[in-house]
């Protein structure tokens, strides 16, 4: 076996069993970094010493019998470079960061040692993790693992590229617009973004070390693999509170439904009314509602009658920019009162949101809380959402000042990449995409899935019957050896 092309699972399998080492699985992942890893930059930190000694180490425990084994145990793993790892570097991209070294790990990253993951390093991310692309300045610009001259997406972009091309089965990345799901969906991977608040964030960059935490609404943490059962190994393994965040709740995952997909009932969005997709996307659209249908699946194009599209995009934009802005010195908004945002929902989101106005941002979290019920009611007769990831597939590298153009139409940049990621970040839903089909050009396409508040379990039962239907997870036609 060539343990680069197992899934976490299928890896931890084979070492319990004895059909291979921990520090055989390590050192193989190792190799193949060293070689493929120059042309596409996801990883910007590499532990060799550090992942050997840990792969040994699980290796001991496994033939003493002295340790609880779990599923995970003596899996190599990456992290996103905005989390914690002790002893390495912490500096999500940030160029006033690039000294800065881990003194502990992040929650999530220690609950993965203790299950037993051993980490072979780091992925890139762009600056602070505010893009959809992944261009550092710091360590340069990841690139897609099926098209170099093409977006890895992001902010998790390295750890997709990573874990597409077989550098690594398993990455713990975050979300707070798309940010695991859009590199999933372009490097045809799988990915969960969990409920809000479900895992803990202690230990993430932002919020920067030292300052006062402002990032606590809509941003999220969890896995990108290559298959669902790997999603819900890792979910189960990082999810619950951990003492230093008020606001996560002790709710229990509970277990995961075996369900067939003839007793599914989806809703479909193929197009939301702020960007229409491409017509390749549209397709994937199509075939995978054609497969649920010949399934069985009870399939319905459906969104939230109630739901005011525009103005949930413009309340998310601004949440964000409340939290992102909230240190930010009044020098550096006061040019921002009287500009006009002109066509930009972003820029003019920067002009609402200048005067860090106390009644508008309760205003917003009132808003928010409106189009959570809305969204909440109308899963009440669904067992999942299916819509598009991202309007296209990866575009070619671009500038955020550019417009993102998709069939030939030129929309915002970053209201187009976010049109249909930050309806879950707004209320708060957790999202799985699947790896789903291909553009006209041999780009992968993924779908997501979403569910009700706090039904991540539900919703791993339902990825898990659409997985059944779909091929399996597609290998970079470069990186198939």
């Amino acid at each position: 076996m060539d343990p680069c092309f197992e899934t976490a699972i299928g890896l931890g399998r084979a070492i319990r069993n004895g059909r291979l080492s921990s520090a055989e699985a390590a050192e193989a992942h190792l190799q193949r970094i060293a070689r493929i890893n120059g042309g596409l930059n996801a990883l910007v930190v590499v532990d060799r010493a550090g992942a050997m000694k840990a792969a040994r180490a699980a290796d001991r425990a496994l033939r003493k019998k002295s340790a609880t084994i779990g599923p995970l145990h003596g899996v190599p793993i990456t992290i996103k470079e905005a989390f914690d790892v002790a002893g390495l570097a912490t500096t999500a991209s940030h160029p006033p960061l690039k000294d800065n070294i881990a003194r502990s790990d992040a929650s999530l990253v220690a609950r993965l040692r203790a299950a037993g993951a051993v980490i072979l390093g780091k992925t890139n991310v762009p600056e602070l993790c505010r893009d959809f692309q992944t261009d550092s300045p710091l360590f340069g610009t990841a690139r897609n693992a099926w098209d170099a001259r093409r977006t890895a997406g992001g902010s998790t972009g390295g750890g997709a590229v990573a874990v597409a091309a077989r550098l690594s089965p398993l990455e713990l990345g975050s979300d707070i617009g798309g940010s695991v799901r859009n590199p999933a969906h372009y490097n045809g991977i799988f990915s969960l973004k969990p409920t809000e608040w479900r895992v803990p964030g202690r230990g993430h960059v932002p919020d920067l070390p030292g300052q006062t935490r402002t990032t606590r609404y809509m941003g999220v943490f969890g896995p990108l693999a290559r298959s669902v059962e790997d999603l819900e190994a890792a979910l189960r393994i990082i999810a619950g509170p951990d003492g230093y965040e008020a606001e996560a709740p002790p709710i229990p995952l509970g277990p995961t439904p075996r369900l067939k997909p003839g007793e599914l009932r989806i809703a479909v969005l193929e197009n939301n009314p702020l960007v229409q997709v491409s017509a390749d996307t549209a397709a994937v659209v199509q075939a995978t509602v054609r497969l649920l249908t010949k399934a069985g699946a009870k399939v319905k194009r459906a969104a939230p009658a109630d739901l005011d599209w525009r103005q949930s995009w413009d309340d998310w934009i601004d949440l964000f920019q409340y939290q992102n802005r909230a240190l930010q010195p009044l020098a550096e908004r006061q040019p921002f009162f009287d500009a006009d945002g002109g066509n930009d929902p972003s820029a003019r989101s920067m002009v609402r949101t200048a005067r860090l106005d106390l009644g508008e941002f309760f205003a917003v979290l009132d808003r928010r809380d409106l189009a959570m019920r809305q969204c909440e009611r109308f899963l009440d007769d669904y067992d999942a959402w299916l819509m598009p990831v991202m309007p296209d597939a990866a575009f070619i590298r671009q500038k955020q000042s550019e417009p993102l153009r998709i069939d030939g139409v030129d929309h915002p940049y970053f209201f187009a990449g976010c049109s249909y990621n930050y309806l879950a970040n707004l209320t708060g839903q957790p999202s799985i995409v699947l790896p789903c089909g291909f553009s006209r050009d041999g780009l992968p396409i993924g779908l997501q899935l979403t569910g009700k508040r706090w039904s991540e379990a539900k919703l791993l039962g339902v990825a898990k019957a659409l997985e059944k239907l779909l091929p399996p997870c597609p290998v970079p036609p470069t990186y198939k050896d």
